[in-house]
C-alpha cells in the first residue's frame, strides 16, 4: 500500500515579538528570520504513518511511505529527515514565494492532486487538517474532491488490516468513531496523540539523509493554471488587550453597588 504524507514547513510564530508584526505594503509580515518548524498537524500525520508501518511488522502488509511538500529550498532538509526515518520517496514542488499560496488552498490541492495523477499514484494521502499560518482548513476537502476519493478528518489513529483496508479512528464531538476504510482515501489528522515526530539516529542521517529530493515545477503540476480564488485585501493584528475596571469600596455591598453602577448598568441596558 502506498501512503503519501503531505506536509508544510512554517515559521515559528512564537519567536516573533509584537513589535515585529509590521504589515508591509504587499500585505505580508516578514517572518524570514524565524526558525522553520513542522506544521503541528502535519507532524502528527507523519508520525502516524511511521507508527502504522511499525504495527505492520509481522503482518502480510507492506507500506511504502512517501512525502510531498510545497515550498522553498529550505524545506528539503525536512524531507531528508523523513528519508532517515524510513520514507522511501520525497518530493518538493518548488515555490520560492510562499506568500502567493498562503491563502490559496485551491492551488495547493491542485498541485497535490496532479502529483498523484501524473507522477506517482497513491492509495492513501495523509495530511494535517490545517496549517498554523494560513488556517484555511480546506485543503483536504478540495484534494478529495479533485481525486474523487472519500475524506475523513480529525483522524487520531491508524491500524493495519490488509493491503486494501485500514482501521481509522477519528474524533467527533463527545467521543470517537472507529471505521474500516477501503482505499483510496484522503485522511486529515487533527489533535492526534502522536503529535511529535520521532528523531532519527545519527547513523540513519548519515546513511539515508543524503538521498536526492525530487524537484517539480508548479506549472508542471497545474498550479499556475489554477485561478486565484482568495485575495488578501487587509491584514490586521488581533487586539488582545483588555480594559480593566477596579472596584474600590469598604464593604461587599458597596462593591456590588459600584460594580452595577460603573460597569453593568450600561451594558445591561444595551441588551
Amino acid at each position: 500500500m502506498k501512503i503519501l504524507g503531505c506536509f508544510k514547513v512554517v515559521p515559528d510564530l512564537d519567536l516573533i515579538v509584537e513589535e515585529d508584526w509590521n504589515i508591509e505594503n504587499h500585505l505580508h509580515i516578514d517572518t524570514g528570520y524565524a526558525k522553520l518548524i513542522w506544521n503541528c498537524f502535519d507532524e502528527g500525520a507523519l508520525e502516524m504513518m511511521l507508527r502504522l508501518s511499525d504495527l505492520s511488522e509481522g503482518l502480510n502488509v507492506v507500506y511504502k511511505l512517501s512525502a510531498l511538500t510545497i515550498g522553498r529550498q529550505k524545506t528539503e532538509s525536512f524531507l531528508k529527515t523523513l528519508y532517515a526515518l524510513g520514507f522511501s520517496e520525497g518530493a518538493r514542488i518548488c515555490v520560492e514565494e510562499e506568500e502567493e499560496i498562503l491563502f490559496s488552498p485551491e492551488m495547493i490541492s491542485e498541485g497535490i492532486a496532479n502529483y498523484v495523477k501524473k507522477i506517482e499514484g497513491q492509495d492513501v494521502i495523509l495530511t494535517g487538517i490545517q496549517s498554523s499560518d494560513g488556517n484555511n482548513k480546506m485543503t483536504p476537502y478540495l484534494l478529495a474532491e479533485k481525486l474523487g476519493w472519500p475524506c475523513i478528518t480529525q483522524v487520531i489513529g491508524l491500524e493495519p488490516i490488509d493491503e486494501e483496508q485500514l482501521k481509522v479512528t477519528s474524533q467527533v464531538s463527545g467521543g470517537c468513531i472507529v471505521r474500516k476504510v477501503k482505499t483510496p482515501c484522503v485522511l486529515a489528522t487533527g489533535n492526534a496523540p502522536c503529535s511529535y515526530l520521532r528523531i532519527p539516529t545519527l547513523k540513519a542521517k548519515m546513511k539515508l539523509g543524503k538521498r536526492p529530493v525530487t524537484q517539480l515545477m508548479p506549472e508542471d503540476m497545474g498550479m499556475s493554471e489554477t485561478a486565484e480564488n482568495v485575495r488578501v485585501t487587509a491584514l490586521n493584528p488581533i487586539d488582545r488587550k483588555r480594559n480593566t475596571v477596579v472596584i474600590e469600596a469598604d464593604s461587599p455591598q458597596e462593591k456590588a453597588r459600584c460594580l452595577y453602577e460603573k460597569y453593568l448598568k450600561e451594558r445591561l441596558s444595551e441588551l
